[in-house]
C-alpha cells in the first residue's frame, strides 16, 4: 500500500520556480526570440543602408567632378623659363606664342652726393624742398637744423606710398640719400627741387630747367583766341605739341609725360614754388642729363613767353637708374607696358618679365592629368561600390553565405541602373570604353590613361561634350544644352542619394519606423509573458500549499494505518 502511495510522488515542492523558468524559457523562445532575430536583423540592414549611402556619395563625388564643365576649363602652361614665365587661370584661351623681352620695366633711383654724418644738416635755413614723382608733388620742409637721417624719415613720411627713402653709407664718413620708386614705369621718374634756395649745396637737387611763373596749374599757357604748336628739345631731340587758348600748364605736362619721344628724355612737372607761383620744370633723363632744353613756339604765336622763357638750375643729384616701360614682343607684336607682370594682353592670361633679353616658346593647353586622375578616382570608387552590392545582394551556396540584401529588388535595381548607364552608347556613338574605361567579366572597371590621352587629343571638344554638360547655339541664336554621360549619371546617383527623396532616404526611414515598431511589439511580448507568469506563479504556490496539506494529512493516516498493522487489528 505504502509502495503504491510512494509511487504517486505527491507532495510540497513538486511546482517548482526551475519548473515556471523552464516553461517561460520555452515561451520566450516562440514569442520574443522571433522578435530579436528580426530586431538584429534590421539593426544590420540600417548598418548596411549607412555603408551604401556612403559609398554612393562617394562614387557620386567623383562623377560630379567628371561632370563638371570646371575640370575642363583647367589649363596648364608650358615653356616658361628664367627670363619669361606665365600663367594662366580656368578658362583661358588655348594657344601657343612667342615672347621675345627688350627690356623688363625698371623703377627710378636717384642719390644725392655724400654727407659726412647721417646727422650732417643739409640747410642754411628754413625752407621747402619739393620731391616730384609719377605727376604727383611732396612739399619737405626743412630748417637749419635738419639732418639727413630727418630729411629721410621725412621724405618716407610724406610720400612712401610712392616711393622709398633710405641712407647708403659709401665709404668711411661718406652717406647717400637714396630714392627709389616703388613702381616701374618711365612715368615713375623722381625730380627734387629746392623751392626756397636755402640748402646747403646742389646735393639733394636734381638738374632742372624751369619756366616762367603761372598763377596756376590750371592757368591757360596761351593768349585768347589762339591755337597752334609748342616744340620742345631736349639736347637735339624735339616734338611738337598742339595747343588752344584752353591748354592749361598741367594739360601740357601730361602731354610731354604721355608722348613717346620725350618720355624717355624728361619729365615734365608742375611746381608750385610760391603763392600764385606755378612753373613747369624739366628733369632731364640719365642719358640727357647735359642736355639743353628749350621750349619755342612753332607756329600761331599765342604761346606765353612765360613758358618759353626758361632757366636751368644745376644740381648734383645723380641719376643711377631711370624708370622705365617694358618692351616685348608678342608673336610678332611689340607691346609696351609699365609693369612687368602683364595681365591685359589676353583674358585670363597673366605674363611676367624676369630679365632684359628674355625669350620663351609658350604652350596654354588644357590641363589633361586632372581628368585622368578624376577617371582613376572614379573607377576606384565604382569598384568599391559594386562589390559591395554584390556582396549585399548575393548568395554563396558554396560557403553558406547570403547578402543582407538578397531577394531585394531595390538594391539590385541600383547596381543595373548604374552599370547600364556605364555601358550606354548616346545618340553620337560615344561610349565610355573609347576612353579607355571598361568593365571585365566579373563587372570591375579599369582606366586606361593612353587610350583615354589619344581620345582627349583627338578630339577634345567632343570629349568634353560627351562627359560633361554642353550648350550650343544654333544660327538663330537658340541654346540647346545636352547632359555628358557623367552629368546624368550624377543625376541618377542623386535619386538615390538626396537626403530628403532619395531612395536610400526613404530605405532607412522605413527602417527606422521597423525598428520602432519591433521594439514595441517585443516590450509588449515581455510584458505578456510577465504577466502570464505572474499568475502562473501565484497558482503554483497555492497548488503546492494545497498539496503539501494533502500531504500532512497523508501523512497522519499513514501512520495510523502502520500503527493498526502492527497491533495486528
Amino acid at each position: 500500500m505504502s509502495g503504491t502511495i510512494n509511487s504517486l510522488g505527491l507532495g510540497s515542492g513538486v511546482l517548482t520556480s526551475d519548473l515556471l523558468d523552464k516553461l517561460k524559457a520555452a515561451d520566450t523562445a516562440g514569442i520574443v526570440t522571433p522578435i530579436d532575430n528580426k530586431i538584429t536583423l534590421n539593426a544590420q540592414k540600417g548598418q548596411a543602408y549607412d555603408l551604401l549611402n556612403s559609398l554612393l556619395t562617394s562614387f557620386k563625388s567623383s562623377v560630379s567632378s567628371l561632370g563638371d564643365d570646371s575640370l575642363y576649363q583647367s589649363r596648364t602652361v608650358s615653356g616658361n623659363n628664367d627670363g619669361v614665365s606665365v600663367s594662366a587661370v580656368a578658362g583661358t584661351q588655348i594657344r601657343d606664342f612667342s615672347l621675345n623681352v627688350t627690356n623688363i620695366a625698371k623703377k627710378s633711383v636717384v642719390e644725392s652726393g655724400s654727407y659726412t654724418s647721417l646727422t650732417a644738416p643739409i640747410a642754411n635755413g628754413p625752407g621747402t624742398l619739393n620731391v616730384g614723382i609719377g605727376g604727383t608733388n611732396y612739399s619737405i620742409n626743412y630748417t637749419a637744423s635738419t639732418t639727413l637721417s630727418d630729411l629721410k624719415q621725412a621724405i618716407n613720411d610724406a610720400a612712401g606710398s610712392k616711393l622709398t627713402a633710405s641712407i647708403l653709407q659709401t665709404g668711411t664718413s661718406a652717406y647717400n640719400l637714396v630714392l627709389s620708386s616703388s613702381s616701374t614705369g618711365v612715368n615713375q621718374s623722381i625730380s627734387l627741387t629746392d623751392i626756397s634756395g636755402n640748402l646747403s649745396d646742389t646735393k639733394l637737387i636734381t638738374q632742372n630747367t624751369k619756366s616762367g611763373s603761372f598763377l596756376a596749374a590750371d592757368d591757360f599757357i596761351a593768349a585768347t583766341g589762339t591755337s597752334g604748336n609748342m616744340t620742345l628739345n631736349v639736347g637735339g631731340t624735339s616734338a611738337t605739341f598742339a595747343y588752344t587758348d584752353t591748354t592749361t600748364l598741367k594739360g601740357m605736362a601730361d602731354s610731354i609725360n604721355a608722348n613717346t619721344t620725350m618720355n624717355t628724355k624728361v619729365t615734365a612737372n608742375v611746381v608750385q614754388y610760391g603763392t600764385n607761383d606755378f612753373r613747369m620744370v624739366f628733369t632731364p633723363k640719365s642719358t640727357d642729363i647735359a642736355s639743353v632744353i628749350s621750349i619755342t613756339d612753332s607756329a600761331g604765336g599765342g604761346l606765353s613767353s612765360t613758358l618759353t622763357t626758361t632757366t636751368t638750375s644745376p644740381g648734383t643729384m645723380g641719376i643711377i637708374q631711370d624708370g622705365v616701360d617694358a618692351h616685348f614682343t608678342f608673336d610678332g607684336i611689340s607691346m609696351t607696358r609699365s609693369t612687368n607682370t602683364v595681365s591685359d594682353i589676353a583674358t585670363g592670361m597673366t605674363v611676367n618679365l624676369l630679365k632684359d633679353g628674355g625669350s620663351a616658346n609658350i604652350a596654354i593647353t588644357q590641363d589633361r592629368s586632372k581628368i585622368a586622375d578624376n577617371m582613376k578616382s572614379m573607377a576606384n570608387s565604382y569598384n568599391t561600390l559594386v562589390k559591395q552590392l554584390d556582396d549585399m545582394t548575393g548568395y554563396d551556396p558554396t560557403a553558406g553565405k547570403v547578402g543582407i540584401f538578397n531577394g531585394d529588388n531595390t538594391i539590385k535595381n541600383i547596381r543595373r541602373e548604374i552599370t547600364h548607364m556605364i555601358t550606354s552608347v548616346n545618340s553620337s556613338g560615344y561610349a565610355l570604353p573609347d576612353y579607355g574605361i571598361s568593365l571585365d567579366k566579373t563587372g570591375a572597371m579599369s582606366f586606361d590613361s593612353d587610350a583615354f590621352t589619344t581620345k582627349m587629343n583627338a578630339d577634345p571638344d567632343g570629349t568634353e561634350g560627351f562627359f560633361s554638360t554642353k550648350t550650343t547655339v544654333s544660327s538663330a541664336g537658340v541654346a540647346t544644352t545636352t547632359d555628358g554621360i557623367f552629368t546624368a549619371l550624377n543625376t541618377l546617383i542623386n535619386s538615390y542619394t538626396s537626403t530628403s527623396t532619395g531612395t536610400l532616404y526613404h530605405l532607412t526611414q522605413a527602417n527606422k519606423d521597423a525598428a520602432t515598431t519591433l521594439s514595441s511589439d517585443r516590450a509588449k511580448a515581455n510584458a505578456l509573458l510577465t504577466a502570464r507568469y505572474e499568475t502562473m506563479s501565484a497558482k503554483f504556490a497555492a497548488y503546492d500549499s494545497m498539496i503539501a496539506k494533502l500531504n500532512n494529512s497523508f501523512s497522519a493516516l499513514k501512520q495510523q494505518i502502520d500503527a493498526q498493522a502492527k497491533s495486528g487489528g
